[in-house]
């Protein structure tokens, strides 16, 4: 009804569409969710801690020390494991403290509060 299937994936009639309706559903969806959680940006923190933090600072280190083999006495080395273990406890502290405020926001946690 909204695509063509006898042109290609990527012409405008099909893209425009799919980039519609994937945006209108995330839009309700994240919005319904956030309607219904007060503490969402709690939330938010909890998933940053565990997913960002990792996969942009510490993991990056790893694979760098893992893949390129640098020398155990070199600078490089060391400064990708200090990094690694300082982003590894900061977002160990992350994840505590947001868990610790959603915990706190859930004693007054109500459905729909803000409307």
């Amino acid at each position: 009804m909204f695509a063509d299937a006898k042109i290609d994936k990527f012409a405008i009639r099909n893209v425009v569409p799919r980039l519609v309706f994937q945006s209108l559903s995330v839009i309700i969806a994240t919005s319904t969710v956030a309607a219904m959680f007060p503490f969402f940006g709690d939330i938010n923190a909890v998933i940053g801690a565990f997913g960002c933090i990792p996969l942009d600072f510490v993991l990056p280190m790893v694979f760098y020390n893992v893949t390129s083999k640098p020398s155990k006495h070199g600078l490089i080395f060391w400064a990708n494991t200090l990094i690694a273990t300082i982003f590894s406890a900061l977002g160990l502290l992350g994840a505590i403290s947001s868990i610790r405020q959603i915990v706190l926001d859930a004693k007054t946690y109500h459905f729909f509060a803000n409307l």
